[in-house]
């Protein structure tokens, strides 16, 4: 089973929910999906769904799953890591009505670099990109990456919390 977590933010993320619903329909996966809806109003004619699932149920889900396809939210991507999963990452972008703003974007391509997810900015390479982290795990050093990359973060958000020079 591929898990797919679309979040519980309040846009919805219908550009992945209809992806992921065509790869079923199509079968090029070879294996069934599973998505954590959300508010998306996409709703998936092919693959199985339910809108909002506990975060235990969210937790077995991931370990069940073969892949993990998530937005770039932190939560969701962490417990992914956590979990032993390398997760496939697609950030919500502003430009689909996604999301307000672009902070998915570094997030998730900063998990990339590190070797800790796959991101997929566009739908024409998600089934690349299931096919790519099928059967790999989070590495053994992602304790240390997650230190790196907690740092990082916290830079980035400073970033962002600064006023814009005029």
């Amino acid at each position: 089973m591929i898990f797919v977590i679309l979040g519980m933010d309040v846009y919805p993320f219908d550009r992945l929910a209809r992806a992921v619903d065509e790869l079923q329909r199509d079968g090029t996966c070879g294996e069934d999906f599973f998505l954590q809806l959300g508010a998306s109003s996409y709703l998936p004619k092919h693959a199985r769904f339910e809108r909002y699932l506990s975060f235990g149920d969210v937790c077995e889900h991931i370990r069940q799953a073969s892949v993990v396809i998530t937005h770039a939210g932190a939560g969701s991507t962490l417990v992914c890591i956590q979990q032993g999963k390398h997760p496939v990452l697609v950030p919500r972008q502003p430009r689909y009505g996604e999301i307000v703003d672009e902070h998915q974007l570094p997030f998730a391509d900063k998990f990339g670099q590190l070797g800790l997810a796959t991101t997929v900015h566009e739908m024409p390479e998600l089934a690349g990109a299931i096919a790519a982290v099928r059967g790999k795990s989070a590495p053994r050093n992602a304790a240390g990456s997650a230190r790196e990359l907690t740092s990082w973060l916290e830079g980035f958000w400073q970033q962002l919390a600064r006023p814009a020079a005029r």
